[in-house]
Protein backbone atom coordinates (compact mmCIF):
# COMPACT_ATOMS: atom_id res chain seq x y z
CA UNK A 1 0.00 0.00 0.00
CA UNK A 2 1.25 3.43 -0.85
CA UNK A 3 1.01 6.12 1.78
CA UNK A 4 -0.88 9.34 1.86
CA UNK A 5 -0.39 12.70 3.47
CA UNK A 6 -1.41 12.79 7.11
CA UNK A 7 -1.56 16.16 8.81
CA UNK A 8 0.21 16.33 12.15
CA UNK A 9 -2.92 17.59 13.91
CA UNK A 10 -4.87 14.59 12.57
CA UNK A 11 -2.19 12.16 13.72
CA UNK A 12 -2.32 13.73 17.19
CA UNK A 13 -6.11 13.26 17.20
CA UNK A 14 -5.51 9.61 16.29
CA UNK A 15 -3.02 9.21 19.15
CA UNK A 16 -5.33 10.85 21.68
CA UNK A 17 -8.27 8.70 20.53
CA UNK A 18 -6.11 5.66 21.27
CA UNK A 19 -5.37 6.88 24.82
CA UNK A 20 -1.86 8.07 24.05
CA UNK A 21 -0.72 10.81 26.39
CA UNK A 22 1.73 13.60 25.77
CA UNK A 23 4.88 12.76 27.73
CA UNK A 24 7.56 15.33 26.94
CA UNK A 25 9.43 17.36 24.35
CA UNK A 26 13.07 16.53 23.72
CA UNK A 27 14.90 18.89 21.38
CA UNK A 28 12.33 19.49 18.64
CA UNK A 29 10.51 16.15 18.98
CA UNK A 30 7.35 15.50 20.97
CA UNK A 31 6.88 12.16 22.69
CA UNK A 32 3.63 10.36 23.44
CA UNK A 33 3.19 7.28 25.60
CA UNK A 34 0.56 4.83 24.42
CA UNK A 35 -0.94 1.93 26.37
CA UNK A 36 0.88 -1.36 25.73
CA UNK A 37 3.57 0.30 23.59
CA UNK A 38 7.14 -0.75 24.21
CA UNK A 39 8.52 2.69 23.26
CA UNK A 40 7.29 6.25 22.91
CA UNK A 41 5.65 7.61 19.78
CA UNK A 42 7.82 10.43 18.44
CA UNK A 43 6.63 13.23 16.16
CA UNK A 44 7.48 16.85 15.45
CA UNK A 45 4.37 18.90 16.16
CA UNK A 46 5.87 21.93 14.41
CA UNK A 47 5.79 20.02 11.07
CA UNK A 48 2.54 20.23 9.11
CA UNK A 49 2.59 16.59 7.99
CA UNK A 50 3.83 13.24 9.26
CA UNK A 51 6.28 11.60 6.80
CA UNK A 52 5.31 8.14 5.56
CA UNK A 53 8.26 6.43 7.27
CA UNK A 54 7.30 8.00 10.61
CA UNK A 55 3.69 6.91 10.12
CA UNK A 56 4.85 3.33 9.59
CA UNK A 57 7.30 3.17 12.49
CA UNK A 58 4.94 4.83 14.97
CA UNK A 59 2.05 2.59 13.92
CA UNK A 60 4.29 -0.47 14.23
CA UNK A 61 5.06 0.57 17.81
CA UNK A 62 1.31 0.74 18.44
CA UNK A 63 0.67 -2.64 16.80
CA UNK A 64 -1.27 -0.98 13.98
CA UNK A 65 -0.70 -0.45 10.25
CA UNK A 66 -1.34 2.17 7.57
CA UNK A 67 -4.69 0.63 6.59
CA UNK A 68 -5.90 0.99 10.17
CA UNK A 69 -4.77 4.63 10.37
CA UNK A 70 -6.31 5.62 7.04
CA UNK A 71 -9.63 3.91 7.83
CA UNK A 72 -9.70 5.62 11.22
CA UNK A 73 -9.04 9.01 9.61
CA UNK A 74 -11.75 8.43 7.00
CA UNK A 75 -14.25 7.45 9.71
CA UNK A 76 -13.31 10.29 12.07
CA UNK A 77 -13.07 13.46 9.98
CA UNK A 78 -12.51 16.71 11.78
Amino acid sequence: MSGRVVKTKDFIRFLEAHNCKYKRTAASHDHYKCPNCWRTITIREKDKEIPLLHQKTNLSTMGKDLNYLYKWLDNNPK
